[in-house]
């Protein structure tokens, strides 16, 4: 049964007619509001009309506590599903945020090796044409001795070879000579 305003306003309507308004508004000490009549037919037909309007005011009562804890276990059950669903909405929410920090952690890292090895990189290629420069450097000049060395030996050995030839000159004028 689906509770709305126009039935709530109804049984409360209800309740004003009855007995029940006077009852609440009475004073504990005090007697009953309306007076008994002493007349024997009057009496029998109040009694009656009293026990009507407590079964009446029974049932609105017990109406009343029926719709009204209806709708406490429906505001109960839905902050139930309202919370669990907040709840599965943060969980999901934090669990992505913490997938994001995850991957961009790992992208920060990533960059950061290949930005390690590119500088690596560079430092070994940088080293690399240094020793290649020097050793270049050092095989021109090796190559610039070993020309300039050669170039003595040749130039001594022309001159040791021209005086030897000289002195067999001299030695075979003296020899015709003599």
């Amino acid at each position: 049964m689906h509770i709305t305003a126009q039935k709530i306003k109804e049984a409360a309507e209800a309740l004003e007619c009855t007995e029940l308004k006077s009852f609440m508004f009475q004073e504990p000490t005090a007697g009953p509001l309306t007076r008994r009549r002493r007349s024997s037919r009057s009496t029998g037909r109040s009694r009656r009309s009293t026990r009507g309007t407590r079964r009446s005011t029974r049932r609105s009562t017990r109406g009343t506590r029926r719709s009204t804890r209806g709708t406490r276990r429906s505001t109960r059950r839905s902050t139930r599903r309202s919370t669990r669903r907040s709840t599965r909405g943060t969980r999901r929410s934090t669990r992505g945020t913490r997938r994001s920090t995850r991957g961009t952690r790992r992208s920060t890292r990533r960059s950061r090796r290949s930005t390690r090895r590119s500088r690596r990189s560079r430092r070994s290629t940088r080293r690399s044409r240094r020793s290649t420069r020097r050793s270049t450097r050092r095989s021109r000049r090796s190559t610039r001795r070993s020309r300039r060395s050669t170039r003595r030996s040749t130039r001594r050995s022309r001159r040791s070879t021209r005086r030897s030839r000289r002195s067999t000159r001299r030695s075979r004028r003296s020899t015709r000579r003599s």
